[in-house]
C-alpha cells in the first residue's frame, strides 16, 4: 500500500545565501577587488605588509598558504611548481617548512568573495560566488574565468567529512579540464576511500559498459582561497542537456511553454505520494524526457521538503524526480503511472502489468538495466541500488522504454568498508542481487530471477566484463596510481587525522595492493558463478531481527567462517537458526540459509 502520511511531513527548508563578487585567481592584494591582475612585485610586497597575515608561498603566479601541524609548516605545491622557486612571504623559519609537490595532473584554484571556505563548508546549500582557475602540470594556465558560484554537495561525504565536496556553476556552457562544453561540475571528494581511485576505476568499467554519463573524470589538486584542499576528482554533473544526458529537455519545453517561469514560486500541489507544482500551460509532448533519482526511505523524508518533484510506488519506491524539477501535476501524473507499470511488470511473476497488459521487456530498456546491474553487483557497490540510482525516459517519439543509468557514486565499492558505515563486508565472495543492503530497492533482485534478463547478463559478464577485470586490475590501477601518487600522498598528509579517524592506517601501497588482489579474487568468484554456472547460495545474518551480514558459499561447500560481532550494548554468544539449532560448520550447503545472533545484554 502507499503511504498516506506523507503529506503530513515537512521539513523547513533551508534559504540559500547568495553572495557578491570576488577576486582573480592570480593573486590580488585582499584589500583591492579590481579586475586588474597586479605585478608580481606589488602582489608580494602587498602580502608582506600585512602583518596580521599567515605566512604563504608565491610562485607560479599563485599564493599558496602554508598549512600548520605541530610546529611544522607544510607546502603543498601543485605539478607545475615542480624544481621552481617559491618564494616565502611572511616571518617563517625555512628549517621548519616541509616540502611537498604534486605530479602529472592539474591544479584548479578557486577564490570566493569571502576569501574563506567556511560557509561553504557550513552548509550545503549556500553558494559563494568566484573566480577559477586551472594550472596544467606543464605550467600553462589554460583556464581562467569568473564563477557563478561554489557550493558544498554530497550527503553522506558532506556530513561525515571535513574534507568536502563540492560542485561549481561557470556563467556559461564552457569546456573545463578537456571535458565537454557545460555549466556544472563536481567535484568529488573520495573522503570515504583511503586509495582515491574506486570512482575512476568504476567510471572506468561503467564507460566500458557504455552506460549513460560514464565518461571519466580529472583528477585535480584544489586550491581554495589559496589553501591546498586536496586530491579530488573532478566530472561531469548529472544533468539533461545535450553534452551531458542528452534527452529531450522536458524542463525547458515547459518554461518555454510559461514564458520563462520561476516555477519554484509557483504553488506545490501534494497528494499522498506526490509532490508537484500547479503549471498552468503544459508542452505537446509530456512523456519525456525524465531524469530520476532512486531513494531510501530515511533520507527521502528527510529531505522532503527539499525535493522539488517526487512520487512514491505501490512498493514504496522512492523517485526525486532531477529534470524537470518542478514537474507538473500531468507531468508527475505520467511519470508516476508509467513506472508504477514498470514495477508491476517486473515484480510480478510472469514480468506482466495486469493494467496495461505490457511485459517488463516493453517497459524498460533491457540491456542498460543488465549493465547498470552488472556494474553494482561487480563492483560490490554498498550503495548498489539503494541510493545515487538513476533512471531516464525520453519522449516516445524517441523511445517509450525506461533506461538504467546515469552512473554515480563508487566511492564504497571493490572491498572498501569504512568505519563509519559501521561492520559491512570487505570479502570479494559475494553475490547480493543487490538486496542484501537493508533499503535496497526491490526491483533488482525480481529482474534477476526472470529467465531473460539472467540469460542476457551472464552473456555480457562473460563477453565484456571478466577478462576487463584483469586489464582493470593489471593495467588501469598501476596507471592511476602512478598518476596521482604524489597527489595522494599530500592529500594523506593534510587529511591525516580524517584517514586516521576512518580507521585507513595502511599507507597507499598497501591499500592499492589490497584493491588489486581484490579485483582479480572478484573474477574468479564471479566466474565461477556466471561462467561456470555454480549455485551460490546466501548465509544471512540478523543480529535483534535486522541484517548483519550476508556470507556466499558455492554449491555443496561448507559454510565460511562467521565474522567477528561486537557490540557497545552486548556480547555475542553464539549464531543459531530459527529453529535453535547451531551452525554444522563441516556440512555441505545445498541451499540459503539464516542464522540470528544470540547475545548477552550489557
Amino acid at each position: 500500500m502507499k503511504r498516506n502520511w506523507i503529506y503530513s511531513i515537512l521539513i523547513i527548508s533551508t534559504s540559500i545565501l547568495l553572495l557578491g563578487l570576488n577576486k582573480l585567481s592570480d593573486f590580488r592584494d585582499e584589500s583591492m577587488q579590481t579586475e586588474n591582475a597586479q605585478t608580481t612585485e606589488s602582489t608580494a610586497e602587498s602580502g608582506a605588509e600585512s602583518a596580521s597575515e599567515k605566512p604563504y608561498l608565491y610562485v607560479a603566479g599563485q599564493k599558496i598558504a602554508f598549512w600548520e601541524k605541530e610546529g611544522k609548516y607544510y607546502a603543498f605545491l601543485p605539478s607545475a611548481c615542480k624544481n621552481k622557486e617559491a618564494e616565502i612571504i611572511g616571518n617563517i623559519e625555512p628549517s621548519s617548512i616541509v616540502w611537498n609537490c604534486s605530479e602529472n595532473i592539474p591544479a584548479v584554484f578557486i577564490d570566493t568573495e569571502s576569501g574563506t571556505a567556511e560557509q561553504i563548508n557550513s552548509d550545503k546549500e549556500i553558494k559563494e560566488p568566484g573566480h577559477i582557475s586551472v594550472l596544467d602540470a606543464d605550467g600553462t594556465v589554460s583556464f581562467d574565468y569568473p564563477l557563478t558560484y561554489i557550493k558544498g554537495r554530497g550527503n553522506t561525504s558532506f556530513t561525515e567529512f571535513e574534507k568536502k565536496p563540492y560542485q561549481i556553476k561557470l556563467p556559461e556552457n564552457i569546456p573545463f579540464l578537456g571535458m565537454p562544453s557545460a555549466k556544472k561540475w563536481v567535484f568529488i571528494s573520495n573522503s570515504a576511500d583511503p586509495t582515491l581511485l574506486r570512482n575512476a576505476l568504476s567510471r572506468n568499467l561503467a564507460d566500458h559498459l557504455g552506460l549513460a554519463q560514464s565518461e571519466e573524470g580529472v583528477f585535480v589538486d584544489l586550491y581554495l582561497n589559496g589553501e591546498y584542499m586536496g586530491n579530488y576528482y573532478v566530472t561531469e554533473k548529472i544533468e539533461v542537456q545535450k553534452n551531458r544526458l542528452n534527452i529531450t529537455d522536458l524542463e525547458e519545453a515547459t518554461k518555454i511553454a510559461n514564458n520563462n517561469a520561476d516555477f519554484a514560486f509557483h504553488e506545490t500541489a501534494w497528494s499522498d505520494t506526490t509532490k508537484a507544482k500547479e503549471i498552468p500551460n503544459e508542452p505537446d509532448n509530456i512523456t519525456g524526457g525524465y531524469l530520476i533519482e532512486r531513494d531510501f526511505d530515511d533520507r527521502f523524508l528527510k529531505e522532503i521538503e527539499k525535493h522539488g518533484s517526487y512520487f512514491i510506488t505501490d512498493a514504496n519506491e522512492s523517485f526525486i524526480l532531477r529534470s524537470p524539477e518542478h514537474a507538473s501535476e500531468n507531468q508527475i501524473a505520467y511519470i508516476d503511472s508509467y513506472i508504477q507499470g514498470v514495477e508491476n511488470a517486473i515484480l510480478s511473476p510472469d514480468g506482466i502489468d495486469e493494467n496495461s497488459g505490457k511485459y517488463y521487456t516493453d517497459f524498460i530498456d533491457i540491456d542498460s538495466f543488465v549493465r547498470k546491474y552488472l556494474l553494482e553487483e561487480v563492483t560490490a557497490n554498498y550503495d548498489g541500488g539503494v541510493a545515487s540510482s538513476f533512471f531516464y525516459k525520453d519522449c516516445d517519439t524517441v523511445s517509450d522504454k525506461l533506461y538504467a543509468g546515469p552512473v554515480w557514486d563508487y566511492d564504497v565499492t571493490w572491498g572498501n568498508a569504512p568505519s563509519y558505515l559501521g561492520h559491512i563486508s570487505s570479502s570479494p565472495d559475494r553475490l547480493t542481487r543487490l538486496a542484501a543492503h537493508r533499503d535496497s530497492s526491490v526491483w533488482f533482485s525480481a529482474l534477476y530471477a526472470k529467465p531473460e534478463f539472467y540469460k542476457k547478463l551472464t552473456a555480457c559478464y562473460a563477453e565484456e566484463i571478466s577478462d576487463y577485470l584483469t586489464v582493470l586490475a593489471e593495467e588501469i590501477l598501476p596507471q592511476l596510481t602512478e598518476m596521482t601518487d604524489a597527489s595522494a600522498a599530500m592529500d594523506r598528509i593534510r587529511w591525516e587525522e580524517e584517514y586516521l579517524r576512518n580507521e585507513d592506517i595502511l599507507d597507499r601501497a598497501d591499500e592499492i595492493s589490497f584493491l588489486h588482489d581484490y579485483i582479480l579474487q572478484r573474477k574468479e568468484f564471479l566466474d565461477k558463478a556466471w561462467i561456470e554456472d555454480v549455485p551460490v547460495h546466501q548465509i544471512s545474518l540478523y543480529v535483534e531481527n535486522t541484517i548483519y551480514d550476508t556470507l556466499y558459499v558455492f554449491d555443496g561447500e561448507s559454510l565460511p567462517l562467521f565474522p567477528e560481532a561486537d557490540f557497545d550494548f552486548a556480547r555475542l554468544l553464539y549464531w543459531a537458526a530459527p529453529d535453535g539449532t547451531l551452525p554444522d560448520e563441516n556440512a555441505p550447503v545445498y541451499q540459503d540459509l539464516e542464522f540470528h545472533g544470540a547475545l548477552e545484554y550489557n
